[in-house]
């Protein structure tokens, strides 16, 4: 079968990535032998299965065992990266699941995590600086670094310079991140609270009011449209 119609069959298996497209999906990856495929085609594989079982992934309630599939979507999405390195649907997975690795993590896998993550985002965005996924991530990290406590900033420093970046300079990509793709309850946590972070209220309230208002069943989603309403009841934002 040739490449393009293999990866049509598996897009189309995959459907909206509910949890039966996937399962179903990832079965029909795991028949295909890669020994017999070329490069481009095994890393089309494997970026797949990372996406999926990243997919996946935002469906599990239990932390341990959402954490476990993100370590497998990082495997699939690293070995499909060093199959073609400039594969960058490929990078973008590396990207996803290294930051949610290390927002998942402890102080010392958080910050191996974010460093790895820094490394992938710098090369995807080589490749594509207008992409709605790299510039949410990188809007996303950034306004993280601007958080970090000075016991993450010193351990971080043990292994590595910490990027310079600002709070404005992350609201600028989760901005045009949503320019991009509108709509998304993840963007707009985060732009609501980098403002909170930048001391704006109106706007924080007013994105975090939008973040709270959507509809989803998705564990994750779930989360984010949770925690823009926790936020809301800051005192800081009553009176806006």
């Amino acid at each position: 079968m040739a490449s393009q119609e293999l990866f049509e069959e598996l897009d189309k298996i995959a459907g909206n990535l509910d949890l039966e497209d996937i399962a179903n999906a990832l079965k029909r990856a795991d028949e295909i032998d890669l020994k017999e495929l070329e490069k481009s085609e095994i890393c089309g594989i494997l970026r797949r299965k990372g996406e999926w079982v990243y997919a996946l992934s935002n469906y599990q309630e239990d932390k341990q065992q959402r954490y476990k599939h993100l370590e497998e979507a990082y495997e699939f999405a690293l070995e499909g990266h060093k199959v073609d390195e400039n594969d960058f649907e490929c990078l973008k997975v590396l990207c996803s699941t290294a930051g949610r690795l290390a927002e998942e993590s402890g102080i010392q896998k958080k910050i191996h995590y974010g460093f790895l993550f820094k490394s992938y985002l710098d090369k995807a965005i080589a490749l594509n600086n207008n992409d709605f996924e790299t510039l949410h991530m990188r809007g996303r990290f950034s306004y993280t670094v601007c958080q970090l406590s000075m016991i993450e900033r010193l351990a971080a420093k043990v292994i590595g310079k910490i990027p310079e970046t600002s709070n404005k300079e992350a609201l600028e990509d989760l901005l045009r991140a949503d320019q991009l793709v509108p709509g998304v309850a993840e963007n707009q946590l985060f732009i609501g609270k980098t403002y909170m972070a930048m001391s704006d209220w109106k706007n924080a309230k007013k994105w975090l009011k939008i973040a709270s208002e959507n509809k989803t069943y998705v564990a994750v989603e779930t989360e984010y449209v949770e925690e823009a309403i926790d936020l809301l009841q800051d005192k800081k934002l009553a009176k806006f």
